[in-house]
């Protein structure tokens, strides 16, 4: 069972959006935030062209990715990231299960152990493997976050189901052949969920894991119809 961290796991969607608003002002562009949240769960290198355009993309990319990497540290130190009721226990149920773990974010490092470091959730502890994004990784909704974590967990993608709360997660899962299981926490509606190939959809990760024998039957039937 692989996990999405922003959003899934811990509340820090808003965060993001707010570091983007802040960024691409910095820079000169004036982006409303609801043109923001749609964007949400693409790694900045996506996120950028898709908002600005390639010839933005080209002229300011790197310095807005780069100063909305500063301002988003700069929030995690000012605020306290929620963890979602359920995240930690159904780490603890998975393994009583005998399901090996992993968390697969578009986070690199630095960001990663900020958001870890404000929501106060060793997530390292909980998890059997932890991926982040490198220079060299396209982000979601390009696959490879998605199948560096079946690498890790040492297992066909078949045998593998993601956990996340947007549409890239689904579309991710789809080209890396991992069944995908949606939740209502991030910016993406049930049916746009199911539409990117969500297995099932759940209100979050505690209405998940309350229902996680379902959940399991989805992700283990190839071709199984949406719920």
């Amino acid at each position: 069972m692989i996990f999405d961290i922003d959003g899934t796991l811990i509340d820090t969607n808003a965060a993001h959006v707010e570091a983007w608003r802040r960024a691409f002002q910095r820079l000169g562009f004036d982006v409303p935030p609801e043109r923001i949240v749609p964007e949400i769960g693409k790694g900045g290198d996506k996120l950028v062209p898709s908002v600005l355009g390639a010839e933005s993309e080209k002229r300011a990319g790197d310095a807005l990715r780069e100063t909305q990497n500063k301002e988003f540290l700069a929030i995690a130190k000012q605020q306290h990231f929620r963890v979602f009721p359920g995240a930690e226990q159904i780490f603890a149920e998975c393994r009583n299960r005998g399901i090996r773990t992993a968390v697969a974010t578009s986070s690199n490092e630095k960001h990663l152990a900020a958001t870890l470091a404000s929501a106060k959730f060793d997530l390292r502890r909980l998890a059997d493997v932890v991926v982040t994004r490198t220079e060299d990784d396209a982000s979601k909704p390009c696959p490879d976050l998605v199948v560096a974590a079946v690498e890790e967990l040492g297992l066909p993608a078949a045998e593998c189901a993601m956990v996340g709360d947007t549409v890239y997660d689904g579309q991710a899962c789809q080209t890396a052949g991992v069944a995908f299981l949606g939740l209502l926490t991030g910016p993406a509606s049930e049916p746009e969920l199911l539409e990117a190939g969500g297995r099932g959809v759940w209100k979050d990760i505690a209405h998940l894991l309350a229902d996680l024998d379902r959940a399991l039957e989805l992700a283990a039937l190839a071709g199984a119809t949406h719920s």
